[in-house]
């Protein structure tokens, strides 16, 4: 997988333009398009929601390449749920004047977990020294003092408590109230 940023917009909604989007048709246009940082078109590789307030017509899609307000490249029913995955044969018809809604769709979060994943796995060459980008160190007594690695939760745990009781040993603490 080829390293892509993901652009996501915090909220987006428009309507389908001209003609509406048909069954079986993998192309629209709508009313606004989508963008990011004020007026800069995003330009694919998003989802959208498709009349988004229906449970019986709501659609997710996946652009992947638009223009502006034109979506040139789309991927229907990306979740199935009108027959195959992909499959714009199955698709609901969408009338001119449908709700169209960016949000953020389990697809997006897998997208993005994927090219993690492969960037560890496939992209090492990009890092300068070809180091792992995070690691964890199972420490109790935090010896060797890292700037690179974080500890463990139960590291952190054990450090405290014996933090906590080496001072509950050593010191005592004085209470003083005055009663008036």
């Amino acid at each position: 997988m080829a390293d892509q940023e993901v652009k996501f917009s915090n909220f987006y909604e428009s309507t389908i333009s001209t003609g509406g989007l048909p069954q079986s048709v993998e192309s629209c246009t709508l009313t606004a398009a989508p963008t990011t940082e004020g007026s800069t078109a995003i330009g694919a590789n998003y989802y959208l929601v498709v009349d988004p307030d229906s449970a019986s017509a709501r659609e997710i899609i996946e652009v992947t390449a638009a223009t502006g307000t034109s979506l040139t490249a789309i991927t229907r029913d990306v979740e199935g749920r009108y027959g195959s995955a992909g499959d714009s044969s199955t698709a609901p018809n969408h009338a001119e004047g449908t709700v169209v809604r960016m949000a953020v769709v389990r697809q997006m979060f897998e997208d993005v977990h994927d090219r993690i994943d492969a960037d560890e796995s496939t992209n090492a060459a990009h890092r300068a020294d070809s180091t792992i980008h995070f690691s964890i160190i199972d420490e109790d007594d935090m010896t060797s003092n890292s700037a690179t690695a974080a500890p463990s939760q139960q590291s952190v745990k054990a450090y405290v408590d014996a933090q906590n009781a080496a001072q509950q040993l050593g010191a005592s603490l004085g209470l003083v109230i005055a009663l008036s």
